[in-house]
């Protein structure tokens, strides 16, 4: 009997491997996809937004028992972007963010709560400048599933938040430039724990 075409294999080998690990619950973030947004006022003007890239992070997540996942994640606060230079180094300095004391804003979760089908809250601490506080992420789960480029097994979420950046310490310019932030994060995360996922999927994968 002849073999079956090898593309052909592949395909069968795709659609049942969903089924295998569909609870493995393990994924390290993917900084290619994943990115935070925090937006503020400005003079009641607008509400612009800078952009921020993941360090690092991972993440624990079962569909079928949401209370089991985890949550812990850094950002590079010197990656803070508003598409402007001056203004770029002005929100990385002492006057906001102070990257250079402080690299890194990191979230880790504490408890994760269940509040709809595909909707949850984080309950976690974020560290800003050397201050924790809580913060609670509005969570929502959009897919799992292997992408059909690379065939990894890959979750994403949408999640929410909103935090006073005085209580961390951050007052420059209040109240021009509001004290209430607006965070939103999109977020992939690929099941396991591969090198490659450290500097993201390769630039031709989409």
């Amino acid at each position: 009997m002849s073999q079956p075409p090898p593309i052909l294999v592949l395909a069968v080998s795709a659609l049942a491997l969903p089924a295998a690990i569909a609870h493995a619950s393990d994924f390290v973030i993917d900084p290619v996809h994943t990115q935070v947004y925090a937006c503020a006022s400005h003079v009641g003007f607008s509400e612009p937004c800078a952009r921020f890239r993941v360090k690092s992070g991972t993440f624990t997540f079962d569909d079928d028992n949401w209370s089991t996942s985890k949550l812990d994640v850094a950002v590079d606060t010197a990656s803070a972007d508003l598409g402007d230079a001056k203004w770029n180094a002005i929100v990385r300095s002492w006057q906001f963010l102070d990257a250079g004391k402080f690299p890194e804003l990191r979230f880790v979760s504490r408890a994760v709560e269940k509040t709809g089908a595909r909707t949850g809250i984080v309950h976690g601490t974020l560290t800003l400048r050397g201050d924790s506080r809580a913060l609670d992420l509005a969570v929502t789960f959009n897919r799992a599933g292997l992408d059909p480029y690379d065939f990894r097994y890959t979750a994403g979420f949408a999640a929410t938040a909103t935090l006073k950046r005085s209580d961390f310490g951050i007052t420059k310019y209040l109240p021009d430039i509001g004290d209430e932030v607006q965070i939103r994060v999109e977020v992939e995360g690929l099941r396991g724990k591969p090198a490659s996922v450290q500097t993201g999927r390769q630039p031709t994968e989409p």
